[in-house]
Parts: C-alpha cells; structure tokens; sequence
C-alpha cells in the first residue's frame, strides 16, 4: 500500500505493468473499493442506531479514521503551538436570520449573508423575524449554543495537551 502512496513509484510500478497485471490491480483496487464502501454503511447503520439510543459514536469509543489521520499528523507538529480558544458567547439580540424552504435557519457566518442574498433569501435581524417563526428562534440559539460550546471543548482539549506538555496555561471546558 506504501507503493500506492508515493508517486514515483506508482509511475516507475506503471511502466512495468502489462494488461493482465494492470487488469489484476483494477480487480483489487475495485475490491477493496467494495469492501471500504460496506465498511462505510455499516458504518452508517451504526451511527443510526447509536444516535437512536442517544449515543455518540465516539461516546462507544469509535474513532472516524479522519480523526486518527488528524491525531497522528498532530503528534509530528506537537511542537507547534495550537490557538488558545475563546469563548464566544451568542447572544440573541445580535443574531440574523433567514428563511428558506419554509423554514427558519440561523445565519452561522457573515460570509454567509451575501451569497443568500444573490439567491434571493432575505437575511434579517431578529426584531424582524416574522411571528410566525417566533417559536424557532429559542431552539435555534440553543443548538448553536450547544455547538459553540462543543467546539469549544474540542479546542480547549487540543489546547491543554499542548499546554501539559509545554507549560502553558490549562483551559476550562464549558
């Protein structure tokens, strides 16, 4: 598999490839192709159920291998010092919002605003959210809350490894 990893090998293993080798490689690649794309709905029929018991996946001790990549690219940079997180608080007031298929979304990013308004989507403070909406706004404040604060305890748990291992100052999650 490391020969697939670096190019000038692939180039140099290509050269010397025939079209029954090559046909052999196309068989494996598609087989492991296979079994990777099963990996990924059982993977997803576990997500399903874990989520309708109310469990995370990593709560079950399941780690996406997206996070193990991160992990280990991590441990080779531990040197490098990662941004000490802040807290951001959300305060109602200062949110906008938009309404689109019917439904009322809060705008996440100012970055955000101006594409819906080439679309068309009308984004509004909340003194100008329609009535209609109005029992939308405390669940939408809340789940952005909540994600803040998960965000934010990501961060933080990044940020005191680095911190025990190189004499910084030890965060408080939320």
């Amino acid at each position: 598999m490391s020969l697939l990893l670096d190019k000038k090998e692939l180039r140099k293993a290509a050269k010397e490839l025939n079209l029954v080798k090559l046909t052999e490689v196309i068989e494996t690649l598609n087989g492991v192709l296979a079994e990777r794309q099963q990996e990924v709905e059982l993977i997803a029929q576990l997500e399903g159920m874990a989520k309708a018991q109310g469990y995370t996946m990593e709560q079950l001790g399941y780690k996406q291998s997206s996070d193990v990549v991160v992990a280990d690219s991590g441990e080779s940079s531990s040197s490098k010092r990662p941004v000490k997180p802040k807290f951001k608080t959300i305060n109602k007031d200062s949110q906008f919002f938009y309404v689109e298929n019917g439904q009322l979304h809060l705008l996440r990013t100012h970055t955000m605003k101006k594409g819906l308004q080439q679309r068309g989507i009308q984004v509004v403070p909340l003194a100008n959210v329609d009535k209609k909406f109005a029992k939308d706004i405390d669940k939408l404040i809340a789940d952005a809350t909540a994600q803040a604060v998960d965000n934010f305890n990501s961060k933080v748990s990044i940020w005191n490894e680095w911190a025990v291992a190189n004499g910084g100052e030890i965060l408080e999650k939320r």
